[in-house]
């Protein structure tokens, strides 16, 4: 019992000593806590500040644009937070590229107020369809008024069908070139059948055969239609395993005249 109580006596000193060590290191630990939650806190009174005295209140619109107004791009914009540090630049760029007239957008920030819109603005290259247009890329965009580019080729089919229309409108533009027939356009129905459109009003119909080589039952028979008739072409059509049956553009309306050449 005795050398119990003499080890209990030994360990008393001990702990006295580790009381004083361990409450200094709480207290150490608990102000660099208090210390770090007040510096957090400081930066997030900052960022609010910065964010709310730090707007991005000046659109620039560097290089020349045709079809786009400025308007129409700030409308876009003002829908964001325009704060320098939070503006969220990728989804601005993702709506700015959903407009009508704009192909790709690069989006930056300039110190202080700044934020800068470059556009690349869609060259078209066709009409599609009643409202669209026609890209050097085969990509459509719109809805825009068709009044203003009735001069390009008039497209017009299924979805995904643009650049096999594109290409058959250069083909047979080229070959009916060689006999004096311009072509405007070119026109596939939903079954795959298309009409090949002419500038003076008239048309070649093809059947659903994708193949050209019917244009060459058409191409020695142009001298002997403009030997029986001066009027324009109304219709051509090709659908016909020999020869084709044409009807001519008349001074009066509805008085075409058929005939059928094999």
């Amino acid at each position: 019992m005795a050398t119990r109580n003499r080890r209990l006596q030994q360990r008393e000193p001990l702990l006295h000593r580790a009381r004083p060590v361990l409450g200094a290191g709480v207290r150490v630990v608990a102000g660099m806590a208090l210390a770090g939650a007040v510096v957090l806190a400081a930066g997030l009174v900052a960022r609010m500040d910065l964010d709310t005295l730090l707007q991005l209140e000046r659109v620039a619109l560097p290089g020349e644009m045709r079809q786009v107004q400025p308007e129409d791009v700030e409308a876009v914009l003002a829908d964001h937070r325009r704060g320098f540090f939070v503006m969220d630049l990728e989804r601005a760029r993702e709506e700015l590229e959903a407009m009508p007239w704009v192909d790709s957008v690069q989006l930056r920030k300039r110190w202080p107020d700044t934020i800068e819109v470059a556009i690349t603005e869609p060259v078209p290259v066709a009409r599609w369809g009643a409202d669209h247009l026609l890209d050097r890329q085969g990509r459509i965009f719109g809805p825009v008024d068709l009044a203003a580019w009735d001069f390009l080729p008039a497209l017009e089919g299924g979805a995904d069908r643009q650049l096999e229309l594109m290409q058959r409108y250069l083909e047979v533009s080229a070959r009916l070139a060689d006999v004096g027939l311009a072509v405007s356009g070119v026109r596939e129905s939903a079954r795959r059948a298309w009409t090949i459109k002419l500038e003076d009003g008239g048309e070649i119909l093809m059947g659903r055969d994708s193949d050209l080589s019917r244009l060459e039952q058409l191409v020695p028979l142009m001298p002997v239609l403009r030997e029986r008739s001066p009027e324009p072409l109304a219709r051509v059509d090709l659908r016909y395993a020999r020869g084709a049956a044409v009807a001519w553009q008349t001074a009066s309306a509805g008085d075409d005249t058929e005939a059928t050449t094999q």
